[in-house]
């Protein structure tokens, strides 16, 4: 029997064969999607204890899927740690700091992340000597919004026993002033020199920030999410919430191998798979990100001679990820400039030739060239992406990156033209805004926040859009029991107020979730 009939309502749906069939109405029985047609063909099936919504006209689809959002750090920014994205200028941010230290006396340590100085009217990076000017009898340890870049007070220097001679791990940056001694700014894997002496969270915590970013989720019609750097607590965190029924949406966890700052690797996962919960990929990091310079280049960023860093070692790579390969696990490394892009598909290609068959991913894919492009077709190597950055990153991008390397920035229409498997997703809390919606925005137009269009060539159609954020993502993150409207698949699904295939490019942020229903129940409504 049905638990669930709704009827006049414009069904979207991205698998092939979908279109054209004029239905209007979808039922579900009990987590399932029991049929799809039109409601007088349906309506025979209503029963006693069957729900029977009528849609009014609204427009139903599969929900969202972001396939690379960092779950517990969304909800982090929302409990345990200060959200300085809001902070327009240095002296804001400082000001913020200083108030939350004042209001949290008994904090051990004071974290906060977010801070862009391509927005602000300063434009430089802080030091120590400005978080010091703050706080001095407490560690802070400063996260930049990219997550690649993060600066440290004097106390918290201290603590972690660094100083000038302090050997750094191979692919970080311990950068230092024009004494020699360290100005608290660290780059990609130096970040571990301080960040391995703050005290880290419970599971009991990470649960906690997980339960406030689903709030986030639903709100935006996010049914599934792939959060793409795990470590082994964090796991723990997701088993155990997965097991208890606390989750409350899909999830694929991609555990880390190597942490920042350590040469050990994490232990290989277990493969696992549920409809609530699938463990079937690891991941690396090659490079850093463009909005803080540390994307590996192979020209300069624009009046610099900064190529970035490229943070992996080929022969410590082709290792661990044909161990992982082996086990049937597969591969998602983090690459953005061109020259880490070549560097993982060469090392992609030769663990394809060794292990055929296992997935092999490109999490942002920033600055592919053309060639890169026809490797990733040809070897099937599947990417995803963010254009959302655009929107947010885009004044970094424009700052940075010389008028060739911005012509090639985020080239979705590209990729797909070359067959690659390609999802979209936000990286948030990389970004503030993390609405499916606005990255669908972000690639339609290519317009960033300040009303700058980037790569206009490389813009895409809504139906490829959400075709991105649905089907596409399910695929990418291997799990072929949603990201549809089919019989037999699993019913979770958003109604939307209008038809984002009938809405013009410059309309599409007035598009809002009004409802998202997971297991065929309302989760949110708007």
């Amino acid at each position: 029997m049905p638990t669930l009939i709704i009827h006049n309502v414009n069904l979207l749906s991205f698998n092939d064969g979908f279109t054209g069939k004029g239905y209007d109405a979808i039922a579900i029985d009990g987590n399932h999607i029991k049929g799809i047609g039109r409601w007088d063909e349906l309506k025979s099936l209503v029963q006693a204890g069957t729900e029977v919504i009528d849609a009014g006209g609204k427009t139903l689809m599969p929900g969202f899927n972001d396939s690379h959002i960092h779950i517990w750090k969304v909800g982090n920014l929302a409990t345990y740690m200060l959200d300085v994205r809001k902070a327009g200028s240095l002296a804001e941010m400082l000001g913020m700091i200083e108030s939350y230290h004042q209001n949290n006396p008994d904090l051990g340590w004071i974290t906060a992340r977010g801070f862009n100085e391509a927005g602000w009217k300063e434009g430089r990076m802080p030091d120590k000597n400005d978080l010091d000017k703050v706080v001095k009898d407490k560690p802070v340890y400063l996260i930049r919004t990219c997550a690649h870049i993060a600066v440290a007070n004097t106390r918290a220097l201290e603590i972690s026993n660094v100083t000038s001679s302090t050997p750094v791990p191979e692919g970080g940056v311990m950068h230092k002033g024009n004494d020699g001694k360290p100005n608290g700014i660290f780059s990609e894997t130096a970040l571990g020199l301080v960040s391995k002496n703050i005290p880290a969270y419970t599971k009991d915590e990470l649960k906690t920030m997980v339960t406030a970013a689903r709030k986030q989720l639903y709100s935006f019609g996010i049914t599934a999410a792939t959060d793409p750097a795990v470590d082994p607590l964090l796991l723990q965190a997701y088993y155990e919430m997965h097991q208890a029924g606390d989750l409350g949406f899909r999830l694929n966890a991609i555990p880390i191998l190597l942490p920042d700052g350590g040469e050990k690797p994490y232990d290989l996962p277990e493969n696992f798979s549920s409809d609530g919960l699938n463990v079937n990929t690891v991941k690396f990091f090659s490079d850093g990100g463009l909005s803080g310079k540390t994307a590996a280049l192979k020209r300069p960023y624009k009046n610099t001679n900064e190529h970035g860093v490229l943070r992996l070692r080929q022969q410590q790579y082709l290792r661990l990820g044909k161990a992982a390969m082996e086990k049937g696990l597969g591969l998602a490394t983090h690459a953005i400039g061109d020259a880490a892009i070549e560097f993982v598909i060469d090392t992609y290609v030769k663990l394809g030739e060794m292990l055929p068959g296992v997935l092999r991913r490109i999490e942002h894919l920033g600055l592919p060239e053309k060639k890169h492009l026809e490797l990733m077709a040809k070897h099937q190597i599947a990417t995803s992406m963010q254009t959302i950055f655009i929107s947010e990153l885009g004044k970094n991008f424009r700052q940075y990156l010389d008028q060739d390397y911005l012509n090639q920035c985020y080239p979705v229409r590209s990729v797909l033209k070359h067959g690659i498997l390609t999802a979209l997703s936000s990286d948030a809390p990389v970004v503030s805004n993390l609405n499916p919606v606005k990255g669908m925005e972000a690639a339609v137009t290519r317009m960033d926040n300040e009303g700058f269009v980037i790569a206009a060539d490389e813009a895409i159609s809504v139906a490829d859009a959400l075709k991105a954020y649905t089907i596409n993502a399910a695929t990418i993150g291997q799990t072929p029991q949603f990201g549809t409207l089919e019989p037999g698949q699993l019913a979770d699904f958003i109604m939307l107020n209008r038809d984002p295939l009938a809405m013009a490019p410059a309309d599409i942020s007035t598009l809002k979730v009004e409802r998202t229903f997971i297991d065929g129940k309302c989760v949110y409504e708007n």
